[in-house]
């Protein structure tokens, strides 16, 4: 809005105040409609009764302004709702194609609906599949997989009714992205667990394994615990004894014992129920020992 068009409103509400709606009708509406206008015509259609309804939306109409057609027709009783809709469709605005769809009654959705797929627009696929009633999910849904977006297929599964979990979760596999698989397998409902896990195996990722036993109902630990001692890797096979129900105790002990590590040894043997308490000790023991004659050779050396 300008100057101008700010005095000419200010100048009119004054005078609706003072004057009411027909008295600014017959002094202001002319003017209106001479503006050409998009932002005063609707105002004045909104905000005065009586006011020519038809003569201001052909204006907004002829604008192009398809801000303006949106909030026409959203917000104006008896609105030419198809002439407003073909400027919308026109614009090739996203925004307001999926506002339209989704807020004004009789709109046109498959029309406003071919706009968002032309367009190959992730985020705007995904929610008018989310919040249009009577959208297409199939076709919307095909931009997403054919973009092999992560992220975007993940949340179209997890947000969408209807949604082809299989074909989404596909796209999922073949990236061999640990994150999105463990996010699928916890967080969307149908979801193959079995193939899912086996990209996290195959990674021969420990962390990632163990993430997996600890969050997935019906995880494989077995399978996942073979990757993590494998590692060879104390911390995590502390972690997984101490938190992962079913894991083999024995074989994460012998991991930390062969690591040597007085600091793990402790840990399993304070808080690990059916560790060797004794084997533990022994280890962190040693290194004391080892400490012990390390120093008194010091010692005589200085000497």
């Amino acid at each position: 809005m300008n100057n101008k068009q700010e005095e000419m409103l200010k100048k009119i509400e004054e005078y609706y105040i003072n004057y009411g709606a027909k008295e600014t009708i017959l002094n202001f509406e002319d003017d209106i409609l001479k503006s050409n206008s998009a932002y005063l015509s609707y105002w004045f259609a909104k905000n005065i009764k009586g006011a020519d309804i038809k003569a201001l939306e052909q204006v907004v109409i002829e604008s192009k302004d398809s801000d303006y057609c949106f909030y026409f027709a959203c917000n104006i009783k008896g609105s030419d709702i198809k002439a407003l809709e073909q400027v919308i469709i026109e614009s090739k605005s996203l925004s307001n194609c999926y506002g339209f769809a989704r807020y004004v009654k009789g709109a046109d959705i498959k029309a406003l609906e071919q706009v968002i797929l032309e367009s190959k627009n992730l985020r705007c696929c995904y929610y008018f599949a989310k919040d249009v009633k009577g959208a297409n999910i199939k076709a919307l849904e095909q931009v997403i997989i054919e973009s092999k977006n992560l992220r975007c297929c993940y949340y179209f599964a997890r947000d969408i009714k209807g949604a082809d979990i299989k074909a989404l979760e596909q796209v999922i596999i073949e990236s061999k992205n640990l994150q999105y698989c463990l996010y699928f397998a916890q967080d969307i409902k149908g979801a193959d667990i079995k193939a899912l896990e086996q990209v996290i195996i195959e990674s021969k990722d420990p962390e990632w394994c163990y993430n997996f036993a600890l969050f997935i109902e019906g995880a494989n630990i077995k399978a996942l615990e073979e990757v993590v001692l494998e590692s060879k890797d104390p911390s995590i096979c502390y972690d997984f004894a101490l938190l992962i129900k079913g894991s083999n105790i024995k074989a994460l002990e012998q991991v930390v014992l062969e690591s040597k590590s007085p600091e793990w040894c402790r840990l399993f043997a304070q808080n690990i129920r059916g560790a060797d308490i004794a084997a533990l000790k022994q280890v962190e023991q040693e290194k004391i020992d080892t400490k012990d004659i390390k120093q008194l050779v010091k010692t005589l050396k200085n000497k």
